[in-house]
């Protein structure tokens, strides 16, 4: 276990970060009350009708098993030599979606990822290097969809230019990922920099990391990329729903990219469960669509209710039912990295 000073000062910097996300939150609010008329986003919630959203809710389970499968697909194999069915990751998924809600910093991740290396009796460093390649996969699905969802809406070119830019960068992450070039370049790394005291500790963690990414078979990925396009289509879905509910008629193409550039907005640092900046980025997708900026803040606020409150309840009563404390959970997940990330000696 880390020492009580190593874990307090882990705690100052998750503070910091908490902070910063706070600040970035509150200036997102405060953008969006100063620009948009708040007394028309009012009515259009107002008149939403609740059927539409009733609908919504259908789409949540079906999106927890997509992402619990294509998990399962990249995941390292277990202690009986295969890898974990996929019921028994998506307690973990939902556990980890509610961290990312209530802790800052995208805590969750390590906490899903610690919660099945432990249940699986999978090396914890292993199990994290594979949500690293589900996150990269995920981001370049989103992209790729984005941008054929801006091609056939006709959106502006920044949107499409921005998607191609992120795709890019993702497509490049994910061939060093699988290909395992990361222990080889970390390799390097600790021969250029090993004299320097912590570097040995970070190139054994980030090489762990890339050894639990690699290795997966392209049936395997493949396969994992279509099902992160398709859970796509279902965030796209719901924000198609969400609009029909408040009487905008936005094309499900429309709808699509609306959700695509939302969730890419919410990379952005923010206070946990991306208030502001999902509403500000949802905003700015709508209105470069030709919806008026009071009815666009409706349409975000709706659809961040309806994508978040229902994973947050099935992830806190999944983590009520094994009795955890996710901010605990986050603080072993943390110290059991630290501990067991081997320090590569480097070589002269």
């Amino acid at each position: 276990m880390l020492s009580g000073t190593g874990r307090s000062r882990r705690r100052t910097a998750s503070l910091r970060a908490g902070i910063v996300g706070l600040v970035v939150s509150a200036a997102a609010v405060a953008l969006l009350v100063v620009l948009i008329d708040l007394e028309v986003t009012v009515q259009t919630l107002a008149g939403a009708e609740v059927v539409w959203l009733a609908a919504t809710l259908l789409l949540a389970p079906a999106q927890v098993l997509l992402r619990s499968w294509r998990w399962q697909l990249i995941l390292p194999a277990g202690a009986s030599g295969h890898r974990p069915r996929v019921l028994r990751i998506a307690g973990a998924l939902l556990v980890g979606q509610f961290a990312n809600l209530v802790l800052p910093a995208k805590l969750g991740e390590p906490v899903r990822a610690y919660l099945v290396g432990i249940r699986e009796r999978i090396p914890f460093a292993r199990v994290l290097g594979s949500v690293l390649l589900e996150r990269v996969i995920d981001l370049a699905s989103l992209s790729l969809v984005a941008i054929a969802a801006a091609i056939v809406v006709g959106a502006p070119e920044w949107i499409v230019q921005g998607s191609g830019i992120v795709a890019l960068v993702a497509a490049a992450a994910g061939v060093l990922l699988v290909a395992s070039a990361i222990p080889r370049a970390m390799t390097i790394v600790a021969r250029l920099l090993g004299h320097i005291g912590w570097m040995p500790r970070v190139v054994g963690v980030v090489t762990t990391f890339g050894e639990g990414a690699g290795g997966d078979t392209r049936r395997s990925l493949a396969l994992a990329v279509v099902l992160s396009t398709v859970t796509w289509f279902f965030v796209g879905a719901t924000f198609w729903l969400v609009g029909r509910s408040l009487g905008l008629e936005i094309e499900p193409a429309a709808a699509l990219l609306i959700a695509t550039v939302t969730t890419l907005g919410t990379a952005i640092p923010s206070a946990p469960a991306n208030i502001g900046t999902f509403e500000a980025a949802a905003v700015v997708a709508a209105r470069a669509l030709g919806i008026p900026g009071a009815e666009a803040l409706a349409l975000g606020i709706v659809a961040h209710v309806v994508s978040t409150v229902p994973f947050a309840v099935a992830g806190a009563t999944a983590a009520a039912w094994m009795s955890l404390s996710v901010r605990s959970v986050a603080d072993e997940a943390i110290d059991r990295l630290e501990r067991d990330a081997p320090e590569p000696e480097p070589t002269g």
